[in-house]
């Protein structure tokens, strides 16, 4: 189970979500989705509804009967979403999901089979929010397990007091910040990375749109069909020109890599890049699955993909948030379609990220040795 945390910092963390990144207004319905081990979470989410005026209503998975249906019942019912539940979705105009299970070796050892039947309904979930314009924040410290923390390298009480503290960060100054980034990028065409470390990558920028994950669903969010947010937040993204890149990329923060579904962690990542495609790789960690799905896979899986710039002041070392860290900037290779770009397979993208590093635009300095200028 997750330790016992102090009231006002639940409450705290509460207010700042559903006020300033949902937006919650007296008179609107919110669903709080919360499984067990996050209750006491879901219960300060609900006093706090209730004192903007908002009805709250709440839904609680129970973590060990989860866990005795997937023994006990058929997957795909285990899975199902009811008409009653799906009701209660399309009367909400915000959703709260407190993410579980807290058994991440438990979930991770079930057949990719039986995974799948569970999760069969969660496409239809995000076709209905963005039909609805339904605003949602997830929050994942019902996901910090040993075993996860164990795999990132991070000390788990760590990293669920830093999960905390950046999802309290007020994210009407991550978004201030992270909307002139994105002017930059928007409108730049070459961007440059550099390290002490052996970093020194060009890239091309492809006059898209990038994306502010500033943690508030405001109005140009919902236009644009972007109503799902996690918190903590913090990161401008856009995706590069897939047919440039020239140079070498040497991460010093552990990275991730998305598998068909899959995840592992990858770290000390070093990638040369020539002609626009990644030439030469190698990691301290994780290369070998790395290798294999390098590998397998086909076109595309070369190609840059996508560059970030962190923001959030308050997160330093958050497994698979490692891209909000203030003045962190990633580079991602492989598929890139999610956010705009052109290379819809391979099922496959990796992250790698630098911290300390300068990011020049068109020759105008963005970042600064990991200081946002």
């Amino acid at each position: 189970m997750l330790p016992s945390y102090p009231e006002p910092v639940r409450r705290r963390l509460a207010q700042n979500v559903l006020e300033r990144s949902l937006r919650l207004a007296r008179g609107e319905n919110v669903l709080i989705e919360t499984w067990s081990a996050t209750l006491d979470w879901a219960e300060s989410f609900a006093l706090e509804a209730r004192r903007l005026g908002a009805r709250p209503l709440l839904i609680l998975e129970d973590e060990e009967t989860f866990w005795r249906s997937v023994r006990e019942a058929r997957a795909a019912d285990v899975g199902r979403v009811g008409g009653h539940e799906w009701a209660a979705l399309k009367a909400a105009d915000a959703h709260v999901f407190l993410y579980g299970p807290l058994d991440t070796a438990r979930e991770e050892a079930l057949p990719i089979s039986v995974k799948r039947r569970i999760e069969a309904d969660d496409h239809e979930w995000f076709r209905l929010v963005e039909k609805r314009g339904i605003r949602c924040v997830r929050f994942d410290l019902g996901r910090t397990s040993e075993l996860s923390a164990e795999r990132f390298g991070v000390d788990v009480a760590a990293w669920r007091k830093e999960l905390i503290d950046a999802a309290s960060v007020d994210p009407r100054e991550l978004q201030k910040e992270g909307l002139r980034v994105a002017r930059i990028l928007r409108h730049g065409h070459e961007a440059t990375i550099t390290h002490p470390n052996g970093t020194e990558l060009t890239l091309r920028l492809a006059g898209r749109t990038p994306r502010v994950d500033d943690g508030v669903i405001d109005d140009a969010d919902l236009r644009a069909g972007n109503v799902v947010t996690v918190v903590p937040s913090g990161v401008t993204s856009v995706t590069v020109d897939e047919r440039v890149a020239e140079g070498t990329f040497v991460a010093n923060v552990m990275g991730v890599m998305y598998d068909s579904g899959r995840q592992a962690a990858i770290a000390g990542g070093n990638w040369t890049f020539r002609n626009g495609r990644l030439s030469e790789y190698s990691f301290t960690q994780g290369g070998e699955e790395y290798r294999r799905a390098f590998t397998k896979l086909g076109p595309g899986k070369d190609r840059p993909g996508l560059l970030s710039v962190g923001l959030n002041p308050r997160t330093t070392s958050i497994p698979l948030l490692f891209d909000q860290e203030r003045g962190v900037i990633t580079l991602a290779v492989g598929r890139n379609s999610y956010l705009g770009g052109k290379t819809k397979m391979p099922h496959l993208t990796a992250y790698q990220a630098v911290r300390g590093a300068t990011l020049r635009v068109d020759g105008e300095t963005v970042v600064e040795a990991g200081h946002i200028l």
